[in-house]
C-alpha cells in the first residue's frame, strides 16, 4: 500500500498493470476504490495509477482550505512517486477539474486528457437545480449515517431509469463509497474547492489531445458544461452518453471503457 509524502501531506496511491502510464483522478468525496468498474479494463493495457485525493480514503485529511490547484499539485506528487514523467490523465467530476489544472500548470506532464462529467467552472458554469445544490451543501452538516447520505444523493447522481432498473449496481457503488466514508469537514473543504474552480478563460490553452465525456441526464453537473469544455478546448472530442446521469462510469461502464481505450490507442 504505497504512500508518498508530498505537498505537505501523505497521499495514498496504487499502481496496476503495465504499459504507458494513465493517471485516474476521482471526484468529490470519493476515493480510489470508486474506480473499481474502470480499473480492470484500463489496467489490461496501461500502467494505471489511482490515488486518494486529500480529504479522502487513506490520504491525509488536513482541516485547512483546499483548492483545485493544490490538488493538482497532489496529483503531480503521485506521478513523481510512481516514477512517471508524463501520463495520460483521466479525471471525473472534481477529478476532471483537477485534471484541467494539472494540464494547465504542467502541460509537459500530460500526454492526453480525458474529462468526464466535469466543468470549467466560473461565471459560465451551468448550475444544477436549487434542490440539487441544497442537498450537496447539506451533506457537510447532516446527522445521517454515511450509507443514508449516500442513498439520499442517488436521485441526483444517476438517471431515473437506471435507478429503477439497476438498483443492485447502485448498491454496489454505495458499498464501495462507505468502506472509508468521507468526514463531513473534509467533504466541505473539497466542495468549497469545487465551487471556487474556474478555468474557463484558460482551457483554450490546453494543447493535449482531449476527450470530453458527459451523460446528457447529468443533474449534478449539467450536460452543457461538458459541451462548453469540448467547444473551448482545441480539437477536443466529445462523447455524449445518452440517457446517463452523473455516474456514467456505472451506467455505461462497458461502452465508456471501450471508447476511452479507442481514444488512447490512436494517440
Amino acid at each position: 500500500m504505497p504512500q508518498t509524502s508530498g505537498n505537505g501531506i501523505n497521499l495514498y496511491y496504487e499502481v496496476h498493470g503495465e504499459g504507458e502510464p494513465l493517471l485516474l483522478i476521482m471526484g468529490l468525496s470519493l476515493n480510489s476504490k470508486s474506480w473499481f468498474r474502470t480499473l480492470p479494463a484500463l489496467s489490461e493495457h496501461y500502467k494505471v495509477i489511482i490515488f486518494d485525493n486529500r480529504g479522502t480514503g487513506l490520504s491525509d485529511k488536513p482541516n485547512t482550505p483546499y483548492s483545485i490547484a493544490q490538488m493538482a499539485e497532489d496529483a503531480k506528487c503521485i506521478m513523481d512517486a510512481a516514477g512517471v514523467e508524463s501520463a495520460h490523465v483521466y479525471g471525473i467530476s472534481m477529478g476532471g477539474m483537477i485534471a484541467q489544472r494539472l494540464a494547465l500548470m504542467y502541460p509537459e506532464r500530460v500526454r492526453s486528457l480525458i474529462l468526464g462529467c466535469t466543468t470549467s467552472g466560473g461565471v459560465n458554469h451551468v448550475q444544477p437545480g436549487a434542490d440539487v445544490s441544497m442537498l450537496m451543501l447539506s451533506r457537510g452538516s447532516s446527522v445521517a449515517t454515511p450509507e443514508e447520505m449516500a442513498w439520499a444523493t442517488v436521485p441526483i447522481l444517476y438517471s431515473h431509469e437506471f435507478i429503477e432498473n439497476q438498483r443492485d449496481l447502485v448498491a454496489e457503488d454505495i458499498q464501495k463509497r462507505i468502506e472509508i466514508p468521507v468526514l463531513p469537514y473534509a467533504y466541505m473543504l473539497q466542495l468549497q474547492a469545487c465551487l471556487a474552480h474556474d478555468t474557463y478563460n484558460k482551457i483554450d490553452q490546453i494543447k493535449a489531445p482531449t476527450l470530453v465525456i458527459h451523460g446528457d441526464e447529468d443533474k449534478l453537473v449539467p450536460y452543457q458544461n461538458g459541451a462548453t469544455l469540448a467547444e473551448k478546448i482545441p480539437n477536443a472530442e466529445f462523447l455524449t452518453i445518452q440517457g446517463a446521469g452523473h455516474i456514467y462510469v456505472t451506467e455505461a461502464n462497458d461502452l465508456v471503457n471501450e471508447r476511452v481505450l479507442e481514444f488512447l490507442k490512436k494517440l
